[in-house]
Order: structure tokens, then sequence, then C-alpha cells
């Protein structure tokens, strides 16, 4: 069964590579966004299996997006991919059972906990 994600990060670099790699590795991108407000937004709209988010964002924080997507569907699956390797940010995470993956990141492991 192919996987859907939904790809969030301030960086658009990081967006479009991210997306074009999983599209590649037949994953089904189903939209991005820059920030924790587009993230809950395309959430809402798109029911992805997967949201591959940032933590350091403008206009919602993923930590603020992940919370209000919660809310919504307490079953959302999401993988944080983050250049935030701050003590607190990995413990929060990890109390919520959320991957981190850190920047720099390796695009095959990140395929390999989405496929899991």
């Amino acid at each position: 069964m192919q996987r859907s994600v939904i790809v969030i990060d301030d960086d658009r670099d990081t967006v479009r590579l991210f997306s074009e790699f999983l599209e590649e590795n037949d994953i089904k991108v189903l939209g991005g966004g820059y920030d924790g407000n587009t993230a809950i937004k395309l959430y809402e709209e798109k029911k992805p299996d997967i949201i591959l988010m940032d933590i350091m964002m403008p206009n919602g924080s993923g930590f603020h997006a992940i919370r209000k997507i919660q809310e919504i569907d307490p079953n959302a699956k999401f993988i944080v991919v983050s250049g935030d390797s701050n003590y607190l940010t990995e413990e929060k995470l990890e109390k919520l059972g959320i991957p981190l993956i850190q920047k720099p990141f390796n695009l095959k492991n990140l395929l390999s906990i989405i496929k899991a």
C-alpha cells in the first residue's frame, strides 16, 4: 500500500527536496507547507498517513501543529526532521512517541521510517 505524507518545513528547498525524493520512492506527497498553521490546515484537508515536519517554524511551531493535529486526530503519525538538537525538544518528542531525524539528514533513513 502506498503511504501518503504532507511535508512541512520553513525552508522551501527542504520541502521541495523531500517531496521529490519521496515521490521518486513511491510515497504520495499530498501537499507541502512552510509553517505550523499550514500543517494543521493541510492535515484537515488531506488526511495523510504521515506528517513530515520541522519544529522551528514561523506562524505556529511544529509543537503547536502537533498539539492541534492531535486534537483533530489522536492517531495522527508524525516524523520530525529538525536541526533543533535541544534536550527538551528530544524529550518532548520521545514522550509523544514521535521519531526525530536530525538535520543534516539521511534521506534513506527517512524513507525506512516512513515505510515501517
